[in-house]
């Protein structure tokens, strides 16, 4: 794995006994990484995002943390959530794209279809919301501003060509326009979740006596849909469904 990433910068405090300050726990929690005792890194990290105080970093650091403990399902859900606050976060990419690779050189998928996103999610997740907001806007002025030349410009070829032109770049504008309201729509209605578990029975319903319908690996995402009490129904990129522990699935 790569670096731990060392950022964290506030003056709220940990205990009011104690006077521990946020930043003195994180480096404290660094420290304990460093010197590899992973489980109290853990708990230290853990304590500072109870506050709450979350950033990209905390969460890059907390799955380093658990990958170098043999927990690939929270260590890919931590750098899932690294990536949703900071999509920059480059160390985080590779190293969620790493642990996907190792879970996936050890586990045979027996549930066909269950890894794949729809279509749709992975074309409206390429980009930011602000990325596709800056491209629409990019692509309208554009348009706008070509129906403007037109009206200085002759009817001939290069009219015809310009109108063309322009017509392309309007059809972009407003499939733009779609994909922002797609993300958008994404974002803010359809929740989703990481398998924490090395293996996770979905149940028929939500009760630990009821049948076991399938199970998964650590690391797969799923879609959270309403639950009761204790226990939340998934739905997997294939159709199916079923219930878990809510403990079970680590929420993005």
């Amino acid at each position: 794995m790569r670096r731990a990433a060392v950022a964290m910068a506030t003056l709220l405090w940990i205990s009011p006994a104690s006077g521990e300050t946020v930043d003195q726990a994180y480096a404290a929690a660094l420290k304990d990484h460093y010197a590899g005792r992973y489980a109290d890194a853990v708990a230290g990290f853990r304590r500072v995002l109870a506050i709450p105080v979350e950033n990209a970093d905390l969460h890059y650091n907390l799955g380093c943390a658990f990958f170098k403990l043999g927990k690939p399902g929270h260590a890919i859900y931590h750098f899932e959530r690294a990536l949703k606050l900071d999509p920059g976060a480059d160390d985080a990419l590779f190293n969620l794209e790493t642990v996907r690779g190792q879970v996936a050189g050890r586990v045979k998928d027996e549930l066909k279809g269950a890894m794949q996103r729809p279509f749709w999610v992975r074309a409206v997740s390429s980009l930011t919301p602000t990325s596709w907001a800056v491209l629409f806007l990019v692509l309208w002025w554009l348009t706008m501003g070509t129906l403007f030349m037109m009206r200085y410009i002759s009817p001939g070829p290069a009219r015809a060509g310009l109108v063309a032109g322009n017509s392309f770049v309007a059809l972009l504008a407003l499939l733009c326009a779609l994909m922002l309201t797609s993300r958008l729509y994404l974002d803010s209605r359809v929740t989703s979740g990481i398998v924490l578990p090395d293996v996770l029975a979905v149940r028929e319903g939500p009760d630990p006596s009821t049948k076991t319908s399938f199970q998964l690996h650590a690391g797969l995402r799923v879609r959270v849909q309403p639950g009761e009490g204790a226990w939340i129904r998934i739905r997997l990129a294939n159709g199916l469904e079923g219930w878990v522990r809510r403990d079970q699935i680590g929420v993005l």
